[in-house]
Formats: structure tokens, C-alpha cells, sequence
């Protein structure tokens, strides 16, 4: 049985693990973002990969995605890329979390507010201002900052 699903969670955690294992060795100034991104992501690659692997030995195809349900989320995840690029992390990434949470999976209002409100916390207040860490403003917010003389 192929499971691509299980592939990709595998390369992910490889791929983060691989990334704070080189970050570990930079000077202490330049292993601070890499390494707040990749032990998070790692951990959670870790939890994608026993989640594909406990719905792989089940013996049902329950767990599989549609071809459809794939397609839809990369469409959401090329959404997402568009609105970071447009509004930037803070602003595209904080509208790209609430419409994915809400209209994509389906979520109450109040949820994807919710999940808006802990993207702009660890965005805006962890990595920004607690950190330090200038994150891209976004093409559009850069236009629009320039034009407005701001």
C-alpha cells in the first residue's frame, strides 16, 4: 500500500530535524530563528508521523485523503503563500489562519478567531517584538505603507 501521506510527514521530519541539527552549530546570535522554528515543527512532524502511521496499520483506508481533499489543501497552502506574500506574516498570515480555520475546515467563528488571535500572539508579540525578529511586511503592506508616506 502506498501512503504518501506517511512519506511526506517522514521528509518533513527529516527535514526539520536536519535543520536544527545544522542551526545548533551557528553562533548564538544566529540560531535563535531557526531554531524557534524548528524544534516547534519538528515536534509537531513527530506527531504527524505517528498520526499517518497509527492510520496506516488500521487496516482502513479511513484515514487516507481524498484526491480531492488533497487538491483542496494545496489550494489552501498556495492561499496561504499568497497571503504571507501580500500582507506579509503578521497581517496575511493572522487572515490566512482565521479563512483557512473557518472556511476550509470548517470551523465555528469563534474558533478561527481564536486561532487569528494565538497566530498574531506568536507572530506579532513572540517573535517580533519578544524576540526581536523583523518578519516580511508583504508586497502589498509595503506598497501601501510607501504610498501612505508611513
Amino acid at each position: 500500500m502506498r501512503r504518501p501521506e506517511l512519506t511526506v510527514a517522514v521528509t518533513l521530519l527529516a527535514l526539520f530535524v536536519g535543520m536544527v541539527a545544522i542551526a545548533s552549530g551557528y553562533p548564538a546570535a544566529a540560531r535563535l530563528m531557526p531554531l524557534t522554528i524548528g524544534i516547534p515543527a519538528a515536534l509537531l512532524a513527530v506527531w504527524e508521523v505517528q498520526r499517518e502511521w497509527r492510520a496506516g496499520r488500521g487496516g482502513d483506508h479511513a484515514g487516507r485523503r481524498s484526491r480531492t481533499g488533497q487538491a483542496a489543501g494545496f489550494a489552501w497552502f498556495i492561499a496561504f503563500v499568497l497571503a504571507i506574500a501580500a500582507g506579509g506574516f503578521v497581517i496575511g498570515g493572522i487572515a490566512a489562519v482565521v479563512l483557512a480555520q473557518r472556511f476550509w475546515l470548517r470551523e465555528s467563528w469563534r474558533t478561527a478567531l481564536l486561532g487569528g488571535l494565538v497566530a498574531f500572539v506568536v507572530l506579532a508579540g513572540g517573535i517580533e517584538r519578544g524576540l526581536g525578529q523583523p518578519l516580511f511586511e508583504g508586497v502589498a503592506t509595503g506598497w501601501a505603507r510607501g504610498w501612505l508616506g508611513l
